[in-house]
């Protein structure tokens, strides 16, 4: 608007364990969290996945990466050191540390017993859970939606979200996703209003199976009000 090229400095997001960029095997990604100039080091596409969706969520505060160091025990009593992959604060103040991993990717059970050790010695010190995290919840079709969520809220426009709100709180029954974007009249304004909707929990896609993806001829509705 000023004529003028802007230049926005990236900064690394606080984390305790400095990765290197490139492995023998990988390397390394980088993504800014949403709405910040802090950047994130991943060691992995499932790991940066994993970031998007809580991202996506409304009830997370923040995500950081390679938390740690936090020492563990094992069965000869020798203590290690473990780095949680992500460590993330949800708005009610709960700090919960995820170990990603895709499955099959801890047979021999190792990470178990980590998180295990953790959990009975040194949790406290740390967060109020820690959990370990696989592509079994985080689905191709949750990243997808979180993807989706996330382009939606920065093109947001508050009253075409209460106007489609209030066109599918008047059907009594599910509908296409492409049938009420129809109806509102605008196919872009409509679907990004729709995700910014579903982001925010006010509409729900009506699916029995949570792992397929949301696609414009799935049904969607109002969010249950309890």
């Amino acid at each position: 608007m000023l004529g003028k090229t802007l230049y926005y400095d990236m900064i690394a997001a606080p984390s305790a364990r400095r990765v290197a960029m490139k492995s023998s095997a990988s390397c390394r990604i980088l993504m800014c969290a949403p709405g910040t100039n802090q950047y994130l080091v991943f060691e992995s596409l499932f790991e940066r996945d994993c970031a998007v969706v809580f991202w996506s969520m409304k009830t997370v505060r923040s995500v950081t990466a390679q938390y740690g160091p936090i020492e563990w025990t094992d069965a000869d009593g020798v203590i290690h050191e473990h780095y949680a992959d992500l460590r993330v604060e949800y708005e009610n103040g709960e700090v919960v540390l995820y170990c990603v991993r895709p499955i099959g990717r801890d047979r021999r059970g190792i990470l178990k017993a980590v998180v295990k050790s953790i959990r009975n010695h040194e949790l406290k010190y740390h967060a109020h859970r820690i959990e370990i995290l696989t592509d079994r919840v985080v689905t191709k079709a949750a990243v997808y939606r979180a993807r989706e969520i996330l382009s939606a809220r920065r093109l947001m426009n508050s009253p075409d979200c209460v106007r489609l709100l209030e066109l599918l709180r008047a059907k009594t029954n599910p509908v296409r996703a492409f049938e009420i974007v129809g109806e509102f009249g605008d196919e872009g304004r409509g679907m990004i209003a729709l995700w910014n909707l579903m982001g925010d929990g006010l509409v729900e896609h009506v699916v029995k199976d949570a792992s397929l993806t949301f696609e414009a001829v799935s049904f969607v509705r109002a969010a249950r009000v309890n």
